[in-house]
């Protein structure tokens, strides 16, 4: 329903006004603000924004000044300049003194305003201000259903760590400013990914802590607040030994819930486990993307020449697989074993990217395509260190950042 704001000094056209609104048109009187002078005005529009404000032209700046349209029109400019002033959608000005009409009309006009001529008695006034509140009705309506709504960033980036995972984002060029969204307590930021060719808007942020839960509900505020049309999850993830190597980035081409089945007891009384795993898939176009850097050795080596920190002896190289989510980090080389059982092409797990791609596939419209992209730091064994994190976390970025750029 449509806020309103009425700014208005004379009483008897005021409710002609708002007998026009709240029976013609069936706005509630509690969804309609009033003021009789431009400082009371200025209190409101302060506070919130409108949808919609009926503006007389002759108007008092306080209480006991005496009216002329030149505060009107003085208020109309300050409503454009002031930045504290909150946004109003449409105004309409609405004058009882013809007199003064055709001298200020164009300063609505100019404003992409209009100036209406009210004569008490007459229709005219009245379907004209009839037929702006219906159409400013139906559009919001229609915005309000979100299969209407089209994408509005290109990229958005999600984290599980601040540390070291966002914090390699935000070290690439992307000319980062970090703000917070209405009443949203989490920050983000906002950059702009470019070549010469391309231009993407990015917004990036990490989550609150690790594991599904948390990265899904993350990833929900930010396909409704920012509607990207990618959503990629960088970062870092134990390997399967013997399939990929320290610092060699994963793209899950699946993911799937490594907990989701039934508890059972075998024959011999022991507890046992029955997978039944939902894997969701990677876009196929994606993929096949991610398929031309298998070749690209120099590439690899380059990149990895670009870190200067500590770094493992073997090359660089993307691998597409199966990525397991798990709600919990690994330090065993037999668990690890018991999830490749299930999966015999697993090449790593992580704790977060189900529940990513599951937000991505049932969320809001529009819904974003998903992309996973983490590089290898450990084997979840009991040589599970932090030696490689940092440089996993840099190729991780780096790969997609790459990616973005040369294949979007």
């Amino acid at each position: 329903m449509l806020n309103i704001i009425l700014v208005e000094d004379n009483d008897v056209k005021k409710d002609k006004i708002l007998e026009l609104i709240t029976s013609s048109i069936d706005i509630p009187e509690s969804n309609i603000e009033f003021a009789c002078n431009i400082k009371a005005a200025k209190r409101l529009i302060y506070k919130k924004p409108y949808d919609f404000m009926i503006l007389d032209l002759v108007l008092p700046v306080d209480e006991d000044d005496d009216p002329s349209p030149k505060n009107g029109i003085n208020f109309l400019n300050d409503i454009h300049s002031n930045p504290q002033i909150k946004p109003i959608t449409h105004i309409v000005g609405l004058t009882g003194f013809s007199e003064h009409f055709e001298t200020y009309r164009k300063d609505f006009e100019n404003r992409l305003w209009q100036l209406i001529d009210y004569k008490a008695e007459e229709i005219d006034w009245q379907e004209k201000l009839k037929n702006l509140l219906f159409h400013l009705i139906k559009v919001r309506t229609e915005f309000l259903q979100r299969e209407n709504l089209d994408y509005d960033y290109d990229i958005a980036i999600l984290t599980a760590l601040q540390d070291p995972e966002l914090k390699q984002v935000l070290k690439l060029d992307g000319n980062w400013e970090e703000f917070k969204y209405g009443n949203d307590a989490t920050l983000y930021y906002r950059g702009i990914f470019k070549n010469e060719t391309k231009t993407f808007r990015v917004i990036a942020t990490s989550s609150p802590q690790m594991g599904m839960v948390a990265s899904s509900t993350l990833c929900m505020k930010i396909i409704h607040n920012f509607r990207p049309r990618y959503l990629f999850m960088p970062g870092i993830a134990a390997g399967v030994k013997d399939e990929v190597n320290f610092g060699d980035i994963l793209v899950a081409d699946q993911t799937y819930d490594g907990t989701n089945g039934k508890i059972t007891t075998t024959e011999s009384g022991n507890k046992g486990f029955s997978p039944n795993p939902t894997p969701l898939s990677l876009d196929s176009d994606l993929k096949e993307k991610v398929r031309t850097y298998e070749s690209k050795s120099r590439y690899f080596f380059e990149l990895k020449e670009k870190w200067q920190g500590n770094k493992p002896s073997t090359d660089l190289k993307v691998k597409i697989g199966p990525v397991v989510s798990v709600p919990y980090v690994i330090q065993n080389e037999d668990e690890l074993i018991s999830l490749k059982d299930h999966q015999r092409k697993l090449i790593g797990l992580e704790m977060e990217i189900f529940g990513v791609f599951y937000s991505a596939n049932n969320g809001f419209n529009p819904k974003p395509k998903a992309m996973a992209i983490k590089s290898v730091c450990d084997f979840g064994d009991k040589e599970k260190a932090d030696n490689f994190q940092k440089y996993a976390a840099f190729t991780s970025a780096q790969f997609m950042y790459d990616f973005i750029l040369n294949e979007l």
